[in-house]
């Protein structure tokens, strides 16, 4: 009879998720960074083409997250399994297909840049500033594109403190040279995008010079041979999480669209809450990274008994941090809105929202929760359809019954859909459980 039976999968899901939490937080710490440089260059229109121009390749660079997921599953499976040949051929078929799509970003992005801005009809002063980051920020797409692969790969592996160094090495790198080259040299917002780009490959050195060292020490012989049935494989994981990734956005950027109609203190008021909701997300989702490695290894190892205790650990750590998360920014939210705004009817507005906040906060935290353990199992058309389905009956839905016309009523549509997303994942799981455990090995069954 084992001891310790309900402690020890919370702590080993914590040591995972914690560095995690970590290095997901830098992430918007960097956005804000990046906002006050520009803040304090000459003209306003720098400042606008930063934060523009960033939140452009937000939703452009997230399309292909599922480099990061995809890799994250099928590796932690092949580390379950003790298969140090299977994990690398398929970080080398990530990476290739990273770089190609990277490159292929730049060519056709840098071509597509100033007919879309034409057609946005951005004002005159902030056109060139704006074609410029733009420009700059895709010589970094293969970069970034291989970054998310080999942080994927490592997070698979279960190191997820080298995901935490990569983060805060990249992301101060970030700040330092980007303050540099735009107020120092006096670079302007060329300077920060050119900064952002520099890091991006220092950290991709960074980050195969830390892969190299662990293949070094690895004894078995790694074949890097193409194998065309985990490319077909590689094709059915990751293409059902990219329809699932734009499906997702669709929800972000019509939201902040139908805000934009209202008005502009509406507008602003649900920008402040999707910068919280964001933050609870980032921090969150390193219970979701800590759920794909467990969930992952413990089908490649067959041991179901460690992956019912993963899914308890994980369930009671994201229900404690969303309860913790909401209690920190429910009695601080004038002064983060006030850090955030000098309006006072903006900051008056997104308080009036902070109950909705509260509520979807509870409802993704487990959705946050449940993607992780199904992209762990490489689950992935069941998240693309659930996805699908949540957007179409609960967004469209929910706009449907409840009407764009006001911000309560669009944050009752967000909720729908946010509860249906979780629900539809969480009537999914039983079935998924019963999958694990029988390709489980019968010495891993708890009787």
């Amino acid at each position: 009879m084992r001891t310790h039976f309900e402690i020890e999968p919370i702590r080993r899901l914590w040591r995972l998720a914690f560095p995690l939490i970590i290095a997901n937080i830098s992430t918007p710490i960097l956005g804000l960074a990046d906002a006050a440089i520009a803040g304090h260059l000459e003209y306003a229109f720098y400042l606008a083409a930063v934060t523009v121009g960033a939140e452009l390749l937000v939703a452009f660079f997230g399309v292909f997250s599922f480099l990061r997921m995809g890799t994250t599953g099928m590796v932690a499976q092949a580390v379950g399994a003790d298969d140090n040949s299977l994990s690398f051929s398929i970080l080398l078929h990530m990476i290739t297909l990273a770089t190609v799509i990277g490159i292929a970003l730049f060519v056709l992005g840098s071509h597509a840049i100033t007919p879309i801005l034409a057609l946005a009809q951005v004002p005159a002063e902030m056109h060139r500033p704006l074609e410029e980051y733009l420009e700059t920020r895709l010589w970094g797409g293969p970069a970034n594109l291989a970054l998310l692969v080999l942080t994927g790969w490592f997070i698979g592996r279960g190191h997820t403190q080298v995901a935490l160094y990569l983060a805060i090495s990249i992301n101060l790198l970030n700040v330092c040279l980007n303050y540099t080259l735009a107020i120092g040299f006096q670079m302007n917002s060329f300077g920060i995008a050119l900064g952002t780009v520099i890091s991006e490959y220092v950290g991709l050195t960074i980050a195969c010079t830390i892969l190299a060292l662990d293949l070094k020490n690895t004894k078995r012989l790694i074949k890097q041979n193409w194998q065309l049935p985990l490319i077909i494989r590689l094709i059915k994981v990751n293409l059902p999480l990219m329809i699932r990734t734009i499906a997702l956005h669709s929800v972000f950027v019509t939201l902040s669209i139908f805000a934009a109609t209202l008005g502009t203190v509406e507008a602003a008021s649900i920008g402040l809450i999707l910068v919280l909701l964001t933050t609870a997300a980032y921090a969150l989702d390193g219970f979701a990274y800590a759920a794909e490695i467990e969930a992952g290894q413990s089908l490649g190892e067959r041991h179901f008994n460690r992956f019912i205790d993963s899914l308890k650990g994980g369930a009671i750590l994201s229900g404690i941090s969303a309860v913790t998360l909401i209690s920190i920014f429910t009695i601080f939210k004038l002064q983060i809105f006030s850090a955030l705004t000098d309006f006072n009817a903006v900051i008056e507005q997104a308080s009036g929202l902070m109950v909705w906040f509260s509520g979807l906060v509870l409802v993704l935290c487990w959705s946050y929760w449940l993607d992780g353990i199904f992209i762990g199992l490489t689950k992935t058309v069941d998240m693309c359809l659930t996805m699908c389905f949540s957007v179409g009956v609960g967004w469209l839905g929910g706009l449907w019954a409840f009407g764009p016309t006001s911000l309560d009523s669009l944050m009752g549509a967000f909720l729908m859909f946010s509860t249906i997303r979780t629900l539809s994942l969480a009537f999914r799981l039983p079935g998924v459980v019963e999958e694990v455990r029988l390709r489980s090995d019968q010495n891993h069954l708890r009787s």
